[in-house]
């Protein structure tokens, strides 16, 4: 049995997430009909992929990392060839290598990177409405960028889980999984006068972590908060705290680590 390594980059909009799920259209799920019909299994059969993270319906992925068991005789070139050949067109696969049968696309990865760019300028955009969240309130990049260092390091980031604003992961910390997490680089920037980027690395990151950090990013760079109230709502743990979840539009899973 081979195990086949994948990194994949897919435009995110038109997906229901990238897990499988009864109903919507998954990154997962066009994967595993691509892999079945290139490794020849029959209709019926699930050739099961696995995924390294779970991205929103809406982020996008120049990174991701998928992998799966076969017992084809398929070159790695066929492979990419293949499978670019039967996936739909917001979805590709860059890379393919041949791993260790111990490799886990989820659980052999050390640490994951996003990226989340804001278009901050009066007008909108056509070309950035799918890959940048708009926003004509001018930003202040430099406090943005000094509020976001200070997630670096081992921190509790329970402020900053949950679906959307005030719905936090457990009330109690004995009613939620662990929300510790180890952030080891976070940075924003302005690249050309318009596009802000936050760039965010971790260990593991918790569901809407990223956004939700964003959203509170956000209010440090429009004024409405300071560094110092960023700060206290890292230490508070509540999700009631933080700002809102910035859009799905904006994000990106950049890279995972091994």
């Amino acid at each position: 049995m081979r195990n086949i390594k994948l990194i994949l980059e897919y435009d995110g909009t038109e997906f229901s997430g990238s897990q499988l799920q009864p109903n919507g259209r998954t990154v997962q799920g066009e994967l595993e009909q691509a892999t079945a019909r290139l490794t020849g299994l029959p209709p019926n059969q699930r050739c099961k992929v696995t995924l390294a993270g779970r991205t929103d319906s809406g982020v996008h992925a120049l990174g991701q990392v998928a992998n799966f068991k076969t017992e084809s005789n398929h070159s790695l070139e066929t492979f990419r060839r293949g499978l670019n050949a039967l996936l739909p067109f917001d979805l590709a696969v860059t890379k393919v290598e041949e791993v260790a049968e111990r490799f886990h696309a989820r659980f052999s990865a050390t640490g994951r990177v996003y990226r989340y760019r804001i278009l901050n300028r009066i007008g909108r955009s056509a070309l950035e409405r799918r890959y940048a969240y708009h926003l004509a309130e001018p930003l202040t990049v430099t406090l943005m960028d000094e509020a976001a260092r200070k997630l670096i390091g081992i921190h509790d980031f329970a402020s900053f889980a949950g679906d959307g604003w005030g719905n936090a992961v457990g009330e109690l910390a004995e009613e939620r999984p662990t929300t510790v997490r180890q952030m080891t680089s976070a940075s924003c920037q302005c690249d050309n006068g318009e596009i802000v980027t936050v760039e965010l690395a971790a260990n593991a990151f918790l569901p809407h972590m990223v956004r939700n950090i964003v959203g509170t990013l956000l209010l440090v760079g429009t004024g409405k908060l300071t560094v110092s109230d960023f700060e206290e709502i890292l230490a508070a743990q509540n999700r009631r705290r933080a700002g809102p979840t910035a859009p799905a539009c904006g994000l990106c899973l950049v890279e995972v680590q091994y």
